[in-house]
């Protein structure tokens, strides 16, 4: 009964705990399904958006990279052998493309353009995903991400691009939406499967949480090739049914040996024998490629001539005329005494063994023997100095430095050498040839025959003139120490007779001066200039105030008088320290006179005349004006008197008049 009990209590413990499990679960779904549909179109790595779990991606080089042989379960995405890194494939087995990250001048790019990658609703399944998407300034400089059509081909980007300038607020950065990387990589290059194979890879859409606890979040939907969303069991899926691009119609990544000639590949035979047509890495067999074809008899797979497998693959054959293989010569025959001996190696000199064009071998390094170090036979001319020999240029020109006969030259040997005008084969310095194999001429130091002076220079006014002529005055011709030559006698014109230029102050009157008195004084009657001394000649003279020459002037302002005086006041030209010169308005100082100046007679007249009319006037008038006065000082009342407009006016002017 117990028992019962307790298991049915068990049983229900069981259903009540799936109870609250299925809860708690359905409650994470309603919960996430909002937050999913919240992160689209929000970068990766959002806060509160799921994220995968990291996974870090090995750069060592894969084991077998190189072998021109796509080892894809070693990493590999591409190998070209030989051509890595030279293509689209890198020294690591790793694809090339614009987008990838890389610069790589190979494809032509300038840039790379930056990449984002951010939360994304599938389209089919309505599940959160991710995918990687370009982001391109909207000003500025940036770098052009590629234009990819809806099958994932793509073209152009990774160019520099130069847009309007930006505010300075800062730059604007819109995102372009791009094709996925992976779609990117697969229209770049077409040039190898392996590239497409990359592309491929890079083009899935990831889930964006792998962890168990979000399963339910993000269920795992069912695989369908062509679907273009790559799903378990599937290499790749470019939603397509083009079975000869990177991606074959099983979902399967193209490679070499599969059969299927694809972009990069000049064939496939579908199998791995590297020696037949094909080569393993799908390219034509051609001498060159390393693998020994029919009719080849080497194959070193590289473009060297001259090892041992020449670039036409054919053994190399000494005297076939053709340099190639070890072969240090081949001059077509077989004649071991020439240039190129019948074993086809340069002779050696030295070795003992005469061979090709050696006129003998003494098997060693002295070069003054009866064999040379080049093996050749000693003689003049051979450009080493032998015994008796004072040099050896090697050479038959008997002009230069060593004669034919292998003696230096020198002047006197009579060989005409290099820098020599002559060689007469004598010491003598007077005749044709000086002693130092020059020809004998005028101005060469040497007093030769028919020259009366020779000074060695070229400078016709010393005593030796360039004609080694001494000079001769009245020849008319100017030389030596001649200052004139005017080929004439006369000792009074411009050129005296001892053919140098007249001087002022020898105490000679010579062409061109008046006088002479030997010296170059002024004042003295003779001017320095030789000129007898006059006013008006245009030297202050003794005794002249001033000489202007035809500039004095009796007439002009301010001028040097036709006397040679100096202006002055009474000369009857107003100067400009004058007012005025002469007149009864100027004065002795040559001054204007004022008005009172002027009528100064006048008005005393008049001044003289008044006072005396007021003086008559005021001894008419006394007694009246002293009883005026006389009255008021007593107080009493004036009587009527008789005033001045009382008086005719012929009695007011008689002062002898006397009123009662």
């Amino acid at each position: 009964m117990h028992k019962k009990q307790r298991t049915s209590a068990y049983g229900l413990s069981i259903i009540m705990l799936a109870s609250l499990v299925l809860v708690l679960r359905a409650t994470s779904q309603a919960q996430d399904a909002p937050a999913s549909a919240d992160c689209a179109g929000k970068p990766y790595g959002t806060a509160g958006c799921p994220t995968r779990q990291a996974t870090s991606a090995s750069q060592i080089k894969p084991i077998h990279c190189g072998d021109a042989i796509l080892q894809e379960s070693e990493g590999e995405q591409c190998d070209l052998g030989r051509f890595n890194g030279l293509s689209t494939c890198s020294t690591n087995c790793k694809a090339l493309f614009c987008g990838d990250g890389t610069i790589t001048p190979y494809l032509g790019e300038e840039c790379e353009p930056t990449k984002q990658e951010v939360y994304v609703l599938d389209a089919k399944t309505n599940l959160l995903t991710t995918k990687m998407q370009y982001t391109e300034a909207a000003c500025g400089r940036t770098c052009a991400a590629p234009q990819c059509d809806n099958e994932g081909l793509c073209e152009g980007g990774c160019q520099w691009r130069f847009l309007s300038a930006c505010a300075s607020s800062g730059n604007s950065v819109s995102s372009v939406a791009a094709a996925e990387a992976g779609s990117l990589s697969s229209g770049v290059s077409a040039t190898s499967s392996a590239l497409s194979s990359a592309a491929a890879a890079s083009s899935e859409l990831h889930p964006a949480a792998a962890s168990s606890s979000a399963a339910s979040a993000f269920p795992i939907f069912s695989a369908r090739c062509g679907d273009g969303i790559v799903q378990a069991q599937e290499e790749c899926d470019d939603g397509n049914i083009v079975n000869d691009d990177a991606c074959s119609n099983a979902c399967t990544r193209q490679r070499c040996g599969d059969g299927i000639v694809q972009a990069g590949e000049e064939c496939d035979d579908a199998n791995r024998v590297n020696d037949d047509s094909c080569s393993n890495s799908c390219q034509k067999a051609r001498c060159g490629d390393g693998a020994v074809q029919a009719g080849e008899e080497c194959d070193d797979g590289n473009k060297t001539n001259v090892d041992d497998c020449p670039n036409d693959c054919q053994a190399a054959v000494c005297g076939d005329g053709v340099l190639e293989g070890r072969e240090q010569c081949d001059d077509g025959n077989f004649n071991n005494w020439d240039g190129c001996p019948n074993n086809c190696k340069l002779p050696v000199c030295g070795n003992g063994i005469r061979e090709g064009a050696e006129q003998c071998d003494d098997a060693n390094r002295t070069d003054n023997d009866a064999c040379s170090n080049a093996c050749m036979l000693p003689l003049c001319g051979d450009g080493i100095i032998q015994s008796g020999e004072e040099c050896d240029d090697g050479n038959k020109a008997n002009d230069d430095s060593c004669t034919n006969s292998c003696q230096k030259a020198l002047c006197g040997d009579g060989i005409v050498q290099i820098g020599e005008e002559c060689d007469d084969g004598n010491k003598t310095n007077d005749d044709s040839c000086t002693s130092s194999c020059q020809k004998a001429r005028c101005g060469d130091g040497i007093v030769q025959i028919g020259e009366e002076c020779d000074d060695g220079n070229r400078n016709s006014f010393d005593t030796c003139p360039n004609s080694c002529k001494l000079p001769v005055c009245g020849d008319g011709v100017l030389e030596g120490r001649e200052q004139c030559d005017d080929g004439n006698q006369t000792n009074t014109d411009a050129c005296p007779n001892t053919c140098r230029l007249p001087t002022c102050g020898n105490s000679t009157v010579e062409a061109g001066e008046q006088c002479d008195d030997g010296n170059v004084a002024d004042g003295d009657g003779c001017s320095s200039s030789c000129k007898l001394e006059k006013c008006g000649d245009g030297v202050i003279q003794k005794g002249e105030e001033c000489d202007d020459g035809l500039s004095n002037s009796d007439t002009l302002p301010n001028a040097c008088r036709l006397s040679c005086r100096k202006p002055t006041c009474g000369d009857a030209v107003v100067d400009s320290n004058e007012q005025c010169d002469g007149g009864k308005q100027c004065t002795p100082e040559c001054r204007a006179m004022s008005f009172i100046d002027q009528n100064q007679t006048t008005l005393t007249a008049v001044a003289v005349g008044l006072l005396l009319l007021v003086l008559g006037f005021g001894i008419a008038m006394r007694r009246r004006i002293i009883a005026l006065f006389s009255a008021r000082k007593s107080g009493n009342a004036l009587p009527h008197t008789a005033s001045l407009d009382d008086i005719p006016l012929d009695e007011l002017e008689l002062p002898w008049h006397k009123w009662k």
